[in-house]
């Protein structure tokens, strides 16, 4: 099957089917509210800094889809909204446009609009040699020079590719890799679901990665979505190991608070609203970053991905005056309460 053909369908199987993990660490994260916050609701601040770049919002739409002809409206609506709003916006794996640049466009339409933050986005199984050849130096420039990229992300997905009747085996050589690449480009270290442990986030700040997107267990399992894949493609071992792993992974909010070590942070992975990201940002995240939620509106219309921000921002400010906040730092000095799974999570850390 074709890199193209695959972008496809893990577009449908996102949008209709249910592949989400079996439970959201967000919600164990409560927020002790201040019921005299002293705060003018419309003098509340929401800009932020993130990599040197200006957001009007501390919001990402995380890295999702290109490579098809039909993905090309996808992205290009994300962009209106993102450009028009001001917050970030990376795009899905470059890997398909590199193989065939005929499809690049579907990728370097988000160039065509003032995106604030514009993230690439490569695979670190990509990185080495598979069964082919590793994406080249000029490979990865081409991936980032396509989208006139102000950082690039380097995804690790090696549960989804486990569970992918075509995905990668090997990993042996990825660490270096990303080194090479982070004294090349402002690199953002990104996974897909699983999240990062300790030891990953203090070797990618030894590698001099620039920020980290802890894509932790909560939102959408991509071993799911490979396992219902491989039920199409019958594909019988790799249906049974995505059905094992379903929900393997470390959970989000515990994958945030492992990787604080002193680089910015994206708080991801099963973010579903305004509220979510601002118990990202309580916990040390710079952004915010939603997926699934934003794939569904772009699949509607750019208006529908405008009112899907302007929904976020209604309720992180909302947030924010419930708890005396008038500004993106205050967020951070915000009392919270963990229970649940996420705080036995937290009791064995």
């Amino acid at each position: 099957m074709t890199v193209e053909r695959r972008k496809l369908e893990h577009i449908d199987i996102i949008s209709t089917k249910n592949v989400s993990h079996d439970y959201n660490y967000w919600d164990d994260v409560e927020i002790v509210q201040r019921s005299m916050p002293e705060v003018d609701f419309d003098e509340i601040d929401t800009s932020t800094k993130f990599l040197g770049r200006k957001l009007r919002l501390p919001l990402l739409i995380s890295s999702m889809t290109g490579g098809h002809p039909e993905t090309r409206k996808i992205n290009e609506n994300l962009a209106r909204g993102a450009a028009e709003a001001g917050i970030a916006m990376g795009v899905g794996s470059e890997r398909a446009a590199i193989l065939n640049r005929k499809v690049g466009d579907s990728y370097s339409v988000v160039a065509e609009y003032d995106v604030p933050f514009r993230i690439a986005n490569v695979g670190a199984p990509q990185l080495i040699r598979q069964s082919r050849e590793a994406l080249t130096d000029e490979e990865v420039g081409y991936a980032v020079d396509l989208v006139k990229a102000d950082a690039l992300a380097i995804h690790f997905n090696f549960v989804q590719e486990l569970s992918q009747p075509e995905g990668d085996r090997n990993a042996k050589g990825v660490r270096s890799r990303v080194g090479e690449l982070s004294r090349k480009y402002r690199v953002i270290a990104k996974e897909t679901g699983a999240g990062f442990s300790v030891k990953d986030a203090l070797d990618f700040k030894q590698l001099g990665v620039s920020a980290i997107d802890t894509g932790g267990r909560s939102g959408t399992s991509f071993a799911a979505v490979e396992s219902m894949r491989s039920i199409k493609e019958g594909e019988d071992s790799r249906k049974r190991v995505g059905n094992t792993f379903w929900n393997w992974g470390i959970p989000s909010p515990i994958s945030l608070l492992y990787c604080n070590v002193e680089l910015p942070l994206i708080a991801s992975g099963g973010i579903r609203s305004g509220l979510d990201v601002f118990r990202g940002l309580s916990m040390g995240a710079s952004l915010g970053g939603l997926a699934s939620t934003f794939l569904k509106a772009a699949l509607q219309s750019d208006k529908e991905v405008v009112s899907l921000i302007s929904r976020l921002e209604a309720e992180l400010k909302s947030a924010m005056m419930l708890t005396g906040c008038s500004s993106i730092n205050d967020i951070k000095k915000v009392k919270k309460i963990y229970r649940g799974r996420l705080l036995e999570w937290m009791n064995q850390s």
